[in-house]
């Protein structure tokens, strides 16, 4: 081969190692992205108002958060929703009354779906009026959290039935139900799975029902709620007064933040970077995520 030919041939190999090594660069880059946990900086702290709250959501077209104060776990009629600024200014303390044991809420547009004990509330936001109420398809299935998927489709947890109900024409009807579901009970869904945070955390692709392990079962145990966190993976908590958790996208779980309270059902508003955390009994925190 003349020195021409080498000096090709050298010139070629060099361009596809650049090539590969940029490409594994990037791989890498973007599932660094993925595994670094984020951390969390307290905000604010808001309390006085709060009746074992329970879940945050927030109203993005209203900039207002919503709160569901259970105020005891039965049907007596004596729960509430509260009202936020971002910045954890009480607008309103009973923003809704007469609902029961309100625990996980969705939204879209001008309604506000709340799990009711044993149903599902569909309320009328501008009205702040009950629309109607959606009953479960079971007795006692301790009707817990709420989702919407991409496609607006909604999912609801039955903790005491370890089942997923969805809204079907006008009915909540019994979607999936097995054993890898116990105590199912936060919700997140996202275009193809819906991840259950239940006593363990799993995953469920929405088109075969097929139930996957997602995370790690001797870390992540009796969880209470899970919400994608903004640069890639997802918050999770869990029951007692344990850390909030970070779940990579690959399943890697770190520690974000030591609590002395109960972490019940956050709420992530993306464009403000603040996760919103229902703690303890009576007050509602929210942190910058970093």
């Amino acid at each position: 081969m003349n020195s021409r030919c080498n000096l090709v041939t050298r010139q070629f190999l060099s361009f596809c190692i650049i090539v590969f090594l940029t490409a594994c660069s990037g791989q890498e880059g973007s599932e660094t992205t993925l595994d670094v946990a984020p951390t969390l900086t307290a905000v604010w702290t808001a309390q006085g108002v709060f009746v074992s709250p329970e879940s945050a959501i927030y109203d993005e077209a209203r900039k207002v958060i919503y709160v569901s104060n259970v105020n005891g776990y039965t049907t007596n009629g004596l729960g509430y929703l509260s009202a936020l600024s971002v910045d954890g200014d009480v607008i309103e303390e009973k923003w809704l009354e007469g609902v029961n044991a309100p625990t996980g809420m969705a939204i879209s547009g001008d309604t506000l779906y709340v799990a009711d004990f044993n149903r599902v509330a569909e309320i009328d936001i501008p009205t702040r009026a009950v629309r109607r109420f959606y009953e479960a398809p079971d007795d006692n299935p301790g009707v817990n959290d709420l989702t919407l998927s991409p496609s607006g489709d909604l999912f609801v947890s039955a903790s005491a039935v370890s089942a997923i109900y969805k809204l079907q024409d006008g009915d909540l009807v019994k979607w999936l139900q097995s054993d890898e579901l116990k105590f199912a009970n936060g919700l997140y869904a996202d275009h193809k799975s819906l991840l259950v945070a239940g006593f363990y955390l799993r995953r469920i692709d929405l088109h075969s029902k097929e139930i996957e392990r997602f995370g790690d079962d001797a870390v992540l145990e009796d969880l209470e709620s899970i919400e994608a966190a903004p640069a890639g993976g997802f918050f999770v908590t869990m029951i007692g007064e344990k850390p909030i958790m970070h779940v990579s996208e690959a399943g890697s779980v770190s520690p974000v933040l030591e609590r002395s309270t109960f972490s019940a059902d956050v709420d992530v508003i993306a464009s403000l970077n603040l996760l919103i955390v229902p703690s303890g009994g009576d007050s509602v925190a929210a942190f910058l995520i970093n």
